[in-house]
């Protein structure tokens, strides 16, 4: 394949975009992995096409460049998959040191004929694996380290305890507790042939002209038995790698699609996991890990917390197995070894944890694998570096406290909601929408309204639909969702039912956010008058209507009519509500705006503080919610140092200049709650 006039008589640019329409025609990479070839004079071959064939054999997703430029901007664009990179000599010069050093770049492989003449590089580069002049052993070696990035690829979640509301999570935390309901939504939906057929038929799709994996969604289609999901699991073949991405990068669309699959996985390793006999002595398993410094340093910072992984954790019965994963050799910086070590006891905070010795089931039995199911919680006992092994050791308890904080999150919502009824997998989009997932959960509800057959259901998914399209600025929209979701509530609900209040209320935003604020009124005094008939006296949510109707208000100008139901608001949060809630110290800043308006500004800084103070008790440090309350920015006159109750308050406030403009719109963001 070589000659004298270029390293690598690869593929012409009319060819390139034939073989790469697989890839470039697909919206994204479904897979971990993303394989470049960049190589400035690639030309047609036969010999070429078949290496591009024999690569997606390893890697379905496979992209050539010829342009320097083009390709670097590639890869910069790449956010979510690691990235392999195969160059010619030649070309190194020009794109190592633009690319090496980019985080998603895992191991770059130089192909040349002269390869003498480069391996300076490998003294020069730590993520160059070799240098290579035959065909066979690079593609032996891209085969090899794909399979370590598969074995690698995990991310964690953390959760932050102490925090005093479920509906103010930091991100970390909600990332924790989305992967806690997400077995219980998973489990609740309809597993059937239509489901399985959806996709198989995505996957055959996504692989066409690729005859390695689509032997195996044939074979999948064929011979696929629930009972043989753990073994399917465990094949190197699309359900890995797919479901695998899925979990890890939080993708709704795919997950829903693998829906058939992770319910019938989870459920099998639930019955396996009945299988293990209960006693005192805890059950010890172990991983081993290759972490960039970035990892382990948020591991060390959340010792004794309790973490979760992304996906499935996959462990062994075999520490010395572990250890052979964590010690493989690498020239890569940045990047350490890591042996986790986890205990599980059987009795106890532990005995609900799901997990299975799959070894006479798995594809790989000499692995003596244990596999953990989805949303399985464990607390970091201890974190140190043992200098015999050379390594991290990091070790964890398994424990079922993810379970319980989710069961708090569901109960906390229902009375949020005052939904009694409402379902784990209308709670699981709202979380989302709640993290900032606006085009997620709006998708997610999307496909959830095909599986919905409840009259009831379907109008609480339309509400929520509207509720992210609201967040998301798309008024319009939301106000049509929205609609449809309050004729429904009409017919099905009794009158006067907190929920087709919750749905006035959301209209009334929508309309306030437009501009149309006496609708916006006429919707929300609708929703309070129903709420005044069906909820108790002094119900937060009925609360939540008069900070609406405030809002509009100010929004109209009519500060003293504004003041009014704030504080109305703020009386019956005072009562119904624990002593500091970040509900209520959201009233008190929208209290302190309405003084700012009217240029009382020592009113002004009076409400702010109250409304800072309560969220430093409610919230984390650098909770967005806590930082918006501290950046009511007051004119330069108005500012007294020594009417501050402390130098940190002081800090936030002069330094908050760039949250001006999140201040000043506070008045027309969405609610978060209905």
């Amino acid at each position: 394949m070589g000659s004298e006039k270029s390293d690598y008589q690869g593929v012409s640019p009319s060819t390139i975009n034939t073989e790469n329409t697989e890839a470039q025609m697909r919206p994204s990479n479904l897979e971990n992995l993303t394989l470049i070839w960049f190589d400035e004079r690639i030309n047609s071959t036969e010999d070429t096409k078949q290496t591009a064939k024999m690569l997606r054999q390893i890697n379905d997703y496979v992209v050539f460049h010829t342009n320097h430029q083009t390709c670097t901007e590639y890869v910069k664009s790449i956010q979510k998959e690691k990235i392999f990179l195969i160059i010619s000599g030649a070309c190194s010069t020009d794109i190592l040191p633009l690319v090496h050093d980019l985080e998603h770049i895992d191991s770059i492989f130089v192909f040349c004929m002269k390869t003498q003449k480069y391996e300076h590089l490998l003294n020069e580069y730590s993520k160059i694996i070799g240098i290579f002049n035959e065909l066979s052993p690079l593609i032996d070696s891209i085969k090899e380290n794909a399979k370590l990035v598969e074995k690698h690829t995990q991310t964690f979640c953390f959760y932050k305890e102490n925090q005093n509301s479920t509906r103010d999570l930091s991100k970390e935390s909600a990332a924790f507790l989305w992967f806690q309901l997400f077995k219980d939504v998973i489990l609740k939906m309809p597993q059937t042939e239509k489901s399985k057929q959806e996709m198989i038929r995505i996957c055959r799709d996504y692989y066409r002209g690729n005859s390695k994996e689509l032997k195996y969604v044939e074979e999948f289609e064929k011979e696929y038995k629930p009972d043989d999901s753990i073994r399917w699991y465990t094949k190197e073949s699309f359900i890995y790698k797919l479901i695998n991405k899925a979990l890890r990068t939080e993708e709704i669309e795919q997950l829903y699609t693998f829906r058939f699959f992770i319910s019938n996985l989870s459920s099998c390793l639930g019955k396996e996991s009945q299988r293990i006999q209960r006693g005192q002595a805890p059950i010890n398993v172990y991983r081993g890990d290759i972490l960039p410094n970035a990892e382990l340093e948020k591991l060390k910072a959340n010792e004794g917390k309790l973490i979760s992984m992304n996906g499935f954790l996959s462990t062994s019965r075999s520490r010395e197995l572990a250890l052979r994963f964590a010690r493989k050799p690498t020239k890569r910086t940045g990047v350490f070894s890591v042996l986790f070590h986890i205990q599980c006891y059987m009795t106890g905070e532990s005995s609900d944890i799901i997990f299975a010795d799959i070894t006479e089931l798995s594809h790989f039995p000499e692995e003596q694998e244990v596999l953990f199911d989805l949303g399985a919680a464990f607390r970091i006992e201890s974190i140190h570096f043992e200098d015999k092994l050379n390594l991290w050791h990091i070790r964890l308890k398994a424990t079922n406290e993810g379970a319980q904080i989710a069961q708090e999150y569901i109960e906390l919502n229902k009375k949020d909601i005052d939904e009694r009824t409402v379902s784990v997998s209308i709670m699981f989009g709202r979380l989302l929408a709640d993290m900032g997932h606006y085009d997620k959960s709006q998708n997610y509800f999307e496909k959830l309204l095909t599986d919905s057959a409840a009259d009831e259901d379907v109008a609480s998914i339309y509400h929520n639909i509207g509720r992210a399209q609201n967040f998301k600025g798309k008024y319009d929209q939301a106000l049509e969702s929205f609609m449809r979701s309050l004729r429904m509530k009409k017919i099905f609900l009794p009158p006067n039912h907190a929920s087709t209040a919750d749905t006035l209320d959301n209209i009334g935003v929508a309309y306030r956010s437009k501009g149309e604020y006496d609708r916006a009124l006429e919707y929300h005094m609708k929703s309070l008058e129903m709420k005044e008939i069906c909820l108790p006296l002094n119900h937060a949510s009925t609360a939540d209507t008069l900070s609406h109707i405030g809002g509009v208000y100010d929004s109209k100008g009519e500060y003293n009519r504004a003041l009014e139901y704030h504080m109305k608001s703020l009386e019956m949060k005072e009562i119904c509500l624990p002593s500091n809630h970040t509900r209520t110290a959201d009233t008190l800043n929208s209290i302190g705006l309405i003084y700012q308006s009217k240029s009382e500004y020592d009113r002004a800084l009076e409400y702010y503080i109250k409304s800072l103070k309560m969220k430093q008790i409610c919230l984390l440090p650098n909770h967005a919610r806590r930082i918006r309350s501290s950046s009511g920015v007051l004119p330069e006159e108005s500012r007294n140092e020594k009417n501050l109750p402390s130098s940190e308050s002081w800090r936030i406030w002069s330094s908050s200049g760039l949250l001006h403009k999140i201040s000043q719109n506070e008045r027309n963001l969405p609610s978060s709650k209905p």
